[in-house]
């Protein structure tokens, strides 16, 4: 039996239901394009009284890849092994997949190439080659650039246009950094002291009221790295004029 294509054991795998019997269930491993079975006793951790409350015809199932008893091409899964955040990795990684596919339809379009086209191959398998993934190649170029490696197997047209497809159809998320300031001024001007304390103008700063005497404070982003040190400096500005002004601030993250 060819093993080159074939799940190892620990994977976790999207599968569709063909077939529930009294003691088992037969799946389709999508990714792989083999067929899988569920034994009664790996659906859950307690006593399965009903089968058919687990599984219907059609239905996409998480599973997880056992250990191969034979030589069968029908692999042994579980339900009951797959963690809640294997489940939710696993999901999420189809659905990056397939906007990544989507993606690549609109690249193949712009260089007016044929679906499933001897060129379209070639492309599919560069990134995959150079990336892993089709998610992973599109997210890094559109944060990056192309990786020279891809020169060994495309076009500069073609590397040219992945690159600029991934930037148009990829925005880097914005990251944020949040934290409670907390400000004491005991002083008969202090509210607004403070409100001249907070009074900064940057378009990457969120500041709000909380209740007295702490303020919601939020950094938004693209670079931890860079976005720490702004927000330290910001805060250590407030610090210092709060602290001349006879009072006292903590900044604290949540």
């Amino acid at each position: 039996m060819d093993n080159t294509k074939l799940p190892k054991t620990g994977d976790i795998v999207i599968c569709e239901v063909l077939n529930v019997n009294p003691n088992s269930i037969y799946v389709k491993i999508e990714e792989y394009n083999l067929n899988g079975m569920i034994h009664v006793s790996e659906l859950s951790t307690s006593w399965v009284k009903d089968i058919r409350k687990f599984a219907k015809k059609g239905q996409k199932m998480v599973l997880k890849v056992l250990p191969q008893r034979d030589n069968s091409r029908i692999m042994n899964l579980s339900l009951k092994r797959v963690k809640p955040s294997q489940k939710r990795e696993k999901l999420d990684e189809v659905k990056n997949e397939k906007k990544a596919l989507n993606i690549l339809k609109f690249i193949i379009k712009k260089l007016d190439i044929q679906k499933d086209s001897e060129d379209y191959k070639k492309i599919h398998q560069a990134l995959i080659q150079v990336y892993g993934t089709l998610n992973n190649a599109f997210n890094t170029i559109s944060l990056e650039s192309t990786d020279s490696n891809l020169d060994k197997y495309l076009t500069k047209e073609w590397i040219q246009t992945i690159e600029e497809i991934s930037k148009e159809k990829i925005k880097p998320k914005k990251l944020t950094i949040k934290g409670t300031l907390t400000i004491k001024i005991t002083c008969k001007d202090g509210i607004s002291l403070i409100k001249k304390a907070l009074d900064i103008n940057n378009p990457n700063l969120k500041i709000r009221y909380i209740s007295a005497p702490k303020y919601m404070i939020e950094f938004e982003g693209d670079n931890y790295a860079i976005m720490e040190k702004n927000l330290s400096t910001i805060i250590d500005n407030i610090s210092e004029f709060i602290k001349s002004n006879k009072g006292t601030s903590n900044f604290a993250k949540v």
